[in-house]
């Protein structure tokens, strides 16, 4: 698997957080990766797997998605 193609797991949580966090929603997210704190909406579960993109796509992987 390329690093860049998500799992549904995650597309369903990127789908959450753009719904979340509106149109600054990679802002948010950004700001979560560097602090590990994300804003009211998200789940642990959810988190958890934001992190794991942190790890694995980063800020270069981030910018790709739509």
């Amino acid at each position: 698997m390329n690093i860049y193609e998500l799992t549904t797991s995650q597309k369903n949580t990127i789908d959450k957080a753009k719904k979340i966090y509106g149109e600054y929603w990679k802002d948010e997210i950004r700001k979560g990766w560097r602090t590990g704190v994300y804003r009211w909406g998200l789940d642990s579960d959810e988190i958890a797997e934001l992190q794991r993109m942190r790890n694995t796509i980063g800020n270069k992987g981030l910018e790709l998605i739509k």
